[in-house]
């Protein structure tokens, strides 16, 4: 070739029809050598929602949800062949001899979907590399993984190019994969890179040699990669999930610039929604479905970008919180929220490097000693824990602390949108030695009749399983309080909770009919207001058990006990009881650890303010 060629081009997109009321196929329009080439990108578009200047789709709150969601696909399309584009132009400028296919390969980057002429003919005229970024366009779903996928189709190029190995299919076969593997072993990448780089790699290939336009032939069955010596908790051990106290440090921190503050709303968002940072933009969009069920409780519902599983999601009134703040104002720091998916990235970036520097503030500073597999080896690192806080981490940190609460894995993945509870239990789940001994003892604790298997200050010679009315009538011995004792057990007893709940049920009703006229309840609930007040005032030895009940309670189920407990206090301000009576039942709560001291302080001012609207009532 002794001409010059310069890798000048122009591509646009054009419409088929300009002046239809119906959908269009849009045309990718690019010029080389004086020629023009004209090809379906497989998308259509409405020509009024057609942005002619810009060369994208509209997107409108004037328009319909499926408009948005269609020409969002159409934009996805547009960035990703832009993006293909200026790829293989680089590509072109190393390997001079496949300009005079450029059609041929630009066709296959704008539609994978078309079918070629003569395509066992054309198959030898392709790069190795170019089929398997066709396979990326034409197998791998969702944007983020067609880039993560053009990554190892990069670093592949890098190492045929520098070993000196023609870029050819009948050059690829397993002592090629051999060679790439120690090559990525030379360069002392992670155990994790290198087996993510081959993985891909042989999932191209696949592609490649099922395809049936391209049944690309490579052999590679010979090929065996490293292995990962690592075991499972040492493969996990760079990925520290949050304590639920490190959480509310994060979001209770107000020294932070405006940036920073952005950064630890939507890191704290993630983690009380454990979903991918890719999916956060849809639930602060509110593009979701939202589920109305008993009790008058909402879920939301939508489908995650990486797998298109639904994820079904709690909106905690934390988040919802968060949510309200920025529905209005959006971001203006880290902008998640934007078409531009090359944009949206550079924001994800600046979102990881930002929520360091905050946990960093916070005082996140403890060392972590974490294993890595650097080629073939097993090293101990260690890093401070703020370094290693990222968004991936709030997913591990929801996993964790759902499972750590007791919500079973057969539930959390339904917020998660995992088919099953393999990933939790492979990845995202981090249990301490603390925690695997409580389980175990837990179930321990529920051997019967054994003189063997026994655990130390439990009877387990009997069977303690028993209905609330049971419960009610049997007396509780301290030797036993873990196994005999429930939540509502512990509520009847100390807080005579069934009488409270009996005074509003009763306050609610219009009135009872007796001998053909209607009567109040109001001497019944006056009855039930005395005996409470009378029960506030004794002591009763039923205190010592609840306190060593409260001592064993794990931290989520201590907090749902003291939700109770001040749903409780709220009914017996509603039905009249006594301020001293009241601040009897609060001070008990101290006495026994259901609440610590900031607690007790937050809900003695709530009470307070309740007393004071009431009276002024």
């Amino acid at each position: 070739m002794n001409e010059q060629v310069f890798l000048e081009f122009t591509l646009n997109f054009n419409l088929r029809q300009t002046r239809l009321n119906k959908p269009t196929i849009i045309y990718a329009l690019f010029s080389f050598r004086g020629k023009q080439y004209k090809v379906n990108i497989g998308v259509k578009v409405y020509p009024s929602q057609w942005n002619k200047r810009k060369q994208i789709a509209t997107i409108s709150n004037g328009q319909t949800r499926l408009d948005n969601r269609n020409n969002e696909i159409v934009n996805k399309r547009i960035r990703s062949i832009l993006a293909s584009f200026e790829e293989n132009k680089n590509y072109l400028c190393e390997d001079m001899e496949r300009i005079n296919f450029l059609f041929e390969e630009m066709k296959q980057i704008i539609n994978p979907n078309l079918k070629q002429r003569n395509a066992m003919g054309e198959k030898e005229k392709l790069s190795a590399t170019f089929i398997l970024r066709q396979m990326v366009e034409k197998y791998i779903d969702g944007e983020n993984s067609k880039n993560i996928y053009m990554g190892y189709v990069r670093s592949f190029e890098n190492f045929l190019k520098t070993r000196d190995i023609l870029n050819s299919v009948s050059y690829i076969n397993g002592d090629t994969m051999e060679d790439y593997q120690q090559y990525l072993l030379s360069l002392n990448s992670k155990i994790a890179t290198i087996l993510n780089k081959l993985n891909g790699i042989k999932t191209l290939i696949n592609h490649a040699n099922k395809d049936k336009e391209i049944k690309a032939g490579i052999d590679i069955t010979s090929f065996t990669p490293i292995k990962d010596r690592r075991t499972k908790e040492q493969k996990k051990s760079k990925q520290i999930p949050l304590t639920e106290k490190q959480l509310l440090a994060i979001y209770g921190y107000s020294n932070l610039k405006p940036k920073e503050e952005e950064a630890r709303d939507l890191f704290i968002s993630q983690c009380l929604l454990g979903q991918r940072i890719s999916d956060l933009p849809k639930i602060f969009k509110g593009e979701y479905t939202v589920t109305k069920l008993e009790g008058n409780v909402e879920v939301i519902s939508f489908v995650v970008q990486k797998t298109g599983e639904q994820a079904t999601v709690y909106l905690f009134p934390l988040v919802k919180e968060i949510l309200n703040k920025y529905k209005e104002k959006g971001f203006e720091h880290i902008n998640l929220l934007g078409e531009d998916a090359n944009v949206v990235r550079n924001n994800e970036a600046k979102l990881n490097r930002v929520i360091k520097n905050v946990c960093k503030k916070v005082g996140l500073d403890s060392d972590v000693i974490y294993t890595e597999q650097i080629g073939e080896e097993v090293i101990n690192k260690k890093k401070k824990l703020y370094e290693l806080i990222h968004t991936h981490i709030a997913r591990h940190t929801f996993i964790t602390l759902m499972c750590r609460s007791g919500i079973p894995k057969e539930d959390v993945i339904i917020a998660t949108a995992h088919t099953d509870t393999t990933m939790i239990d492979d990845v995202y789940l981090h249990e301490t030695v603390n925690d695997k001994g409580t389980r175990l003892i837990n179930s321990l604790k529920k051997i019967k009749n054994s003189r063997l298997f026994k655990v130390e200050g439990t009877d387990n010679m009997v069977d303690a399983t028993m209905n609330k009315q049971e419960t009610v009538k049997k007396p509780i011995s301290r030797a036993s309080v873990a196994d005999n004792i429930t939540f509502e057990t512990l509520l009847d007893t100390q807080f005579f909770a069934s009488k409270i709940n009996k005074a509003v049920e009763l306050q609610s009703q219009v009135g009872h009919l007796k001998d053909g006229k209607l009567c109040s309840y109001d001497n019944e609930i006056a009855s039930l207001i005395s005996e409470i007040e009378k029960f506030s005032q004794s002591s009763t030895s039923d205190s010592d058990v609840a306190k060593q009940y409260v001592k064993q309670l794990s931290v989520g189920k201590l907090s749902d006990l003291y939700d109770c407990f001040r749903e409780m206090i709220i009914k017996c301000v509603k039905i009249g009881i006594s301020k001293d009576a009241i601040m009897q039942f609060i001070n008990k709560a101290l006495e026994i650890g259901l609440l610590d001291n900031a607690r007790f302080t937050n809900i003695k001012e709530i009470t307070t303010a309740l007393l004071d609207k009431r009276n002024q009532d």
